[in-house]
This record gives structure tokens, sequence and C-alpha cells, in this order.
């Protein structure tokens, strides 16, 4: 880098999808350009998957209180505290760990 030459770098050239390549002719399933396939149907999957976690959520965020006002002292609320966040982060990881696979 010392040197001081300098090197001419040329754009890349746009993608195929991008300068009007020709579409498979068996390919009437409606997809977007540059899509494969199975991705709708994959997307679709994810979105049922990812509704059940937003239920789950949901779910917490109504249970936690209720649980409160049956639990008395305050020790039940740390415990309640700690498991909130314990299960916010397997949700997570299991929201993760399942869209995931439904890519494979």
């Amino acid at each position: 880098m010392t040197g001081g030459r300098r090197v001419v770098v040329s754009r890349r050239p746009p993608p195929l999808a991008a300068r009007g390549a020709p579409r498979p002719s068996g390919d009437a399933s409606g997809d977007a350009p540059g899509d494969a396939p199975g991705v709708p149907a994959i997307v679709g999957l994810q979105l049922r998957r990812a509704l059940r976690t937003v239920a789950a959520v949901a779910g917490l965020l109504v249970g936690v209180p209720v649980l409160a006002a049956w639990v008395p002292g305050p020790w039940g609320w740390a415990a309640m505290s700690v498991a909130v966040q314990c299960a916010w982060v397997g949700l997570s990881l299991l929201q993760l760990r399942w869209a995931e696979r439904l890519e494979r």
C-alpha cells in the first residue's frame, strides 16, 4: 500500500434476474422473480409457527399477572420474574430452531 499505485476496480455486472434472463418454461408458480419455487410454502409454514409463538407469548403476558394474584409473598414474585425471563429465552430459541428447521 506504500507504493502509491492506483488500481481501477470496475463495477460488478447486475445479477441475471435484473438483466431479464429467461425463466424456465415450466415455472408457472407465480413466485416473485428470483425466488425458488418452495419459498412461498416455507414462508407460510414459518408464519404459522411464528403465530404459535406469539400465542405462547400472549399466554405468558396474561398468565403471569393471573398467577401473581394467587401467589402470596415476595418470594413467589421473585421466582416468577426469573421463570418469565427463562421462558422468553426458551421461546426465542425454539422459534429460531423451528424456523431454521423449516428452511431445510
